[in-house]
């Protein structure tokens, strides 16, 4: 026996015994991502920031394309960025007694140096994100009217919700007004969170262009602002739109029944025992069984004082708001459930807010969504890919739970209903298998349950939380079954536009108004990030193919002239052989260096 460096033995292995290895091929689900649920919070503006990172790079290469001189440190922001992600998203949450001792000094010193890592991302990718703007809004002109630049930073035309903020200077919240396109089209506006100084608007702008902009005009008008219908009784707990017919329970706060008029069918299991949009507490009788992989004693219980607060008409979405008590809350009404029925698109978003007390007891919280799809399997979205629950994965990896990237599907060779969370990762499918542990399970129906809490580990994940926290789901269905549509909607759901206010100007005939930055396929093919590239009129593209399809790809441009599109690795180093043909296999990722 003598001491060695790892290449040695990598070297040793790859010369005497490489046809003596067993390959194997699937995806590892690891079961070390429940602690995930143990720092909601964090997980969750650690998910919203590597979206708005992904946007940003976007942005910053839009910016670059068109011209902009890029600040000299901007990429020394963007590792210093991606370096605070990697060191939240690894695994340890802190100190060996994290549990056995929650609020020593060990165990709150690592945790606050945990959290604080989510946090400094977050806080830098909102000065990131006023840089990008800052840059693209010299290439956006003014116009007679105050308008708004919203910049698609996906390779698909779509239409979907902006965010914007707008100044009451611009836009006085006691006037009436239209937001309408350069055809003369109204969009619809809808108010969120009112300030001082501003309202935070939400925009349905339709068919943005893939990879560029579109602009849209205020128009204020000299006449009071119609009043918001609001109800607080709900007199028909049924209710439809183009898409879907809804019943409520309200004495559960959820959806009992929910009907796809489009395929002619209901999307919920009959008389489930958890509706859709339920919020389950759970509570185990002791963490050790868990330590030896057996299941604890489970009591699970839905919320008290369940009662409906308001509806609300909204011209994007209309609001029903539920008020509840739950033991996991602190004081009475601590969680809010909202579900948002949307009258521009098929799309049901629920929302929940819940003011948590600390526990360390082992607890965990739960939401319902009890699909039922004839002949159905669950699919979900990892990263790189797309695997089948319990098939697509190396056997004794994490079937209990899952870490969903961006979405998950129940779907068969007709239809498909596809779910997405901008916050909460962890998912378990075809019934709550916490405490199951049995290598090759696979989902027992096509129910799904998010689940977005616990702190059953006995080490290094956090004994509690405690404070007011805010997450999401947004529910689809279609008769397009395919894994394309479905990784399209999630990621349209996920990535923001980028949106910039610009007060009135002298008038501009729209010439120089920049519609589409970099044409590319957008037929089966994902642009997973772009970023520019650093002394090099170059940018970098990381490319996945989505629909199982050979695609031979292509670049152009109507700002820059693009001279040449090569295949590189990871780094930025060009690849040769095989490899470097500029074409993307079924389901295969690619980097792309492209030159002007």
């Amino acid at each position: 026996m003598r001491t060695a460096v790892a290449t040695e033995f990598i070297k040793t292995v790859e010369t005497q015994y490489a046809d003596k290895i067993q390959t194997i091929r699937g995806a590892w689900p690891d079961w070390w991502t429940d602690g995930f649920a143990s720092g909601a919070r964090e997980a969750a503006v650690s998910r919203i920031t590597h979206s708005n990172v992904i946007a940003n790079q976007v942005g910053l290469s839009f910016a670059k394309m068109l011209g902009a001189e890029l600040p000299a440190d901007i990429h020394k922001q963007i590792a210093g960025i991606n370096n605070a992600l990697l060191f939240y998203d690894e695994h340890t949450f802190g100190h060996s007694e994290s549990v056995r001792n929650p609020y020593g000094l060990e165990t709150w010193e690592q945790r606050s140096l945990k959290q604080s890592y989510a946090w400094e991302a977050y806080r830098y990718t909102g000065l990131l994100g006023e840089t990008v703007m800052g840059l693209l809004q010299s290439f956006t002109p003014k116009a007679k009217l105050p308008s708004v630049a919203v910049f698609n930073t996906l390779n698909w035309d779509y239409s979907g919700v902006a965010k914007v903020y707008i100044d009451h200077q611009i836009l006085p919240k006691e006037k009436d007004f239209e937001i309408v396109d350069a055809a003369g089209n109204k969009v619809p506006a809808q108010a969120g969170e009112v300030r001082s100084d501003g309202t935070y608007w939400y925009l349905y702008v339709r068919n943005v262009p893939a990879l560029g902009c579109e602009r849209y005009f205020i128009k204020v008008k000299d006449a009071p602002r119609p009043v918001v219908e609001r109800i607080i009784q709900l007199a028909d707990t049924h209710i439809e739109n183009d898409w879907y017919a809804v019943d409520f329970n309200l004495q559960r706060g959820t959806i009992k029944h929910l009907f796809d008029k489009e395929l002619n069918c209901s999307l919920l299991t009959d008389d489930a025992k958890w509706e859709l949009g339920e919020f389950v507490y759970e509570i185990i009788d002791s963490r050790h069984p868990m330590e030896k992989y057996q299941a604890p004693q489970f009591l699970r219980r839905n919320p008290e004082k369940i009662r409906f607060e308001q509806f609300e008409k909204g011209e994007i979405w209309d609001t029903y708001r539920f008020r509840a008590t739950t033991s996991a809350g602190i004081g009475e009404d601590n969680l809010m459930v909202e579900f948002r029925i949307y009258n521009v698109e098929k799309k049901i978003e629920v929302l929940y807010r819940l003011r948590k007390k600390a526990v360390i007891d082992p607890e965990a919280v739960y939401v319902s969504f009890p699909y039922q799809v004839e002949n159905g399997k669950i699919f979900l979205d990892v990263p790189g890919g797309n695997i089948e629950a319990g098939v697509d994965q190396i056997k004794g990896s994490s079937n209990d739970w899952y870490t969903v990237q961006n979405f998950a599907t129940v779907r068969n060779n007709r239809s498909q209903v596809v779910m997405c969370s901008q916050e909460i990762p962890l998912m378990q499918f075809g019934a709550i298998n916490t405490g199951r542990y049995q290598a090759g399970a696979v989902p027992q129906s096509t129910n799904m349950y998010s689940w977005s809490m616990n702190n059953y580990w006995v080490t290094n994940f956090n004994a509690d939380q405690v404070g007011e926290i805010q997450w999401s789901y947004f529910i689809n269905s279609s008769d397009d079954s395919s894994l394309e549509y479905a990784t399209k909607f999630a990621w349209s759901n996920r990535i923001p536009f980028l949106t910039r206010v610009l007060p009135a100007g002298e008038r501009n005939d729209g010439t120089n108004q920049v519609k589409k930055i970099l044409k590319m396929n957008s037929e089966n093919v994902l642009l997973v990030n772009m970023t520019p590239v650093e002394n090099e009129n170059a940018v970098m593209l990381q490319l996945r193919e989505i629909g199982g399809q050979m695609v031979d790809l292509s670049f152009s441009s109507d700002i820059v002239h693009v001279k040449k599109a090569e295949v590189c690795d990871v780094v930025g180093e060009t690849v040769k052989g095989e490899q470097a043909a500029l074409k993307l296999k079924p389901w295969e990722s690619k980097f792309i260096k492209i030159y002007w």
